[in-house]
């Protein structure tokens, strides 16, 4: 079974318009940033040890989605992370210590994001970029809580687990 770590933020209208109409994946997941990217074959009892170990001491924080951007590699269209990032990153490079440092993507790197569409062609994204520039897309929440999400074979929610911070 696959599973991530994910943060879930609150519904947003104009970003599900956004995501309905550029993100394929829209109906599979609701709106999140990937704090751990898919991985498998763990034992549930050592993985939640471990999620628990690497929020030890952190605390819950205020966050801001704000401005955006391409991926720096294939054609994903990001709104940023502003203000939480410093948590965000702590908690991500904790999670990929010991237990899941196998499957950390060393071939790209970690923005803290909330990923708004997936283009096949940069034309494509191109087009997106101009209609959302004038738009002042923006999420403003406490988090307070990560999620171990397992995941279907065709990568749609199958159920998670909430870890709150502390």
């Amino acid at each position: 079974m696959k599973q991530a770590i994910v943060i879930f933020t609150e519904k947003n209208k104009d970003i599900d318009r956004i995501r309905k109409k550029y993100d394929p994946y829209y109906k599979k997941f609701k709106s999140h940033i990937t704090l751990a990217f898919p991985f498998e074959n763990i034992s549930q009892k050592e993985l939640y040890n471990h999620i628990k170990k690497s929020l030890h001491s952190i605390r819950s924080f205020k966050m801001t989605l704000q401005g955006i951007r391409k991926s720096p590699e294939e054609y994903y269209l990001y709104l940023l992370v502003k203000k939480g990032k410093k948590e965000i990153l702590k908690i991500h490079k904790r999670l990929y210590l010991r237990l899941l440092t196998k499957y950390l993507r060393k071939d790209i790197p970690y923005i803290p994001h909330m990923t708004l569409g997936v283009f096949k062609k940069k034309k494509e994204i191109d087009r997106a970029l101009k209609e959302l520039k004038n738009k002042n897309l923006e999420i403003k929440a406490v988090i307070n809580s990560i999620y171990l999400i397992n995941l279907n074979k065709n990568l749609s929610l199958k159920s998670y687990k909430k870890f709150y911070l502390s």
